[in-house]
């Protein structure tokens, strides 16, 4: 069984939708996600009324919209800066991995379903504590966040350019919020020798 790597950021529009799809499909158990910055410049607290912001989010859902108009969500009213929920999520990951996935998609639905800021630590504690994470995990711990540094320079090391990315273990990327079919396809097929490489 083939197993893959996603690469992803929480206030990517396109990785939440990539997300929601490989879960409707059944595959996102087959992941290894690994939540990266694509916008670590971005402040805390998160900025509210940048014009400039919310026109590309609204731009970026309305894509979405466009390309999976299954997945349900609105422009949020900010765009935040996700490294302490990314490292929140990495601490799960470590020390309580059966909550881990329903920890990441709370986080996900919290931004891109009801607007909320997941930059705030006590949102994402509230958040924590409705997905059943254990209240002896740190979410902010330095375990949590040396974890969030490795895959984000694992990201960088690998030069992959964006989010989302999917990743098979011989090279092989899948980039972007694909459609179903080429999911299904980048899942089934073989995996290739070195020799055989070719990025879709």
């Amino acid at each position: 069984m083939i197993s893959v790597t996603l690469y992803a950021d929480l206030n990517c529009p396109f990785s939440y939708a990539l997300s929601v799809r490989l879960d409707a499909l059944g595959l996102m158990e087959r992941c290894d996600w690994r939540g990266v910055q694509h916008d670590p410049a971005l402040t805390f607290p998160a900025r509210l009324g940048d014009r400039r912001i919310a026109r590309a989010l609204e731009d970026d859902v309305e894509a979405v919209h466009r390309d999976a108009p299954e997945v349900e969500m609105s422009p949020p009213p900010m765009k935040p800066n996700t490294r302490r929920a990314i490292a929140a999520i990495a601490a799960v990951h470590r020390r309580h991995p059966p909550r881990a996935a329903a920890f990441r998609r709370a986080l996900g639905s919290a931004l891109w379903v009801r607007g909320e800021d997941i930059s705030d630590p006590a949102v994402i504690n509230s958040i924590a504590s409705w997905a059943a994470v254990p209240g002896w995990v740190d979410l902010d711990g330095p375990e949590g966040h040396r974890l969030a540094d490795e895959w984000d320079m694992d990201w960088v090391t690998r030069r992959l350019g964006g989010v989302p990315r999917l990743v098979r273990a011989d090279g092989r990327v899948l980039w972007g919020l694909a459609s179903a079919a080429d999911i299904a396809e980048f899942f089934s097929t073989p995996l290739r020798s070195s020799g055989e490489f070719k990025r879709t």
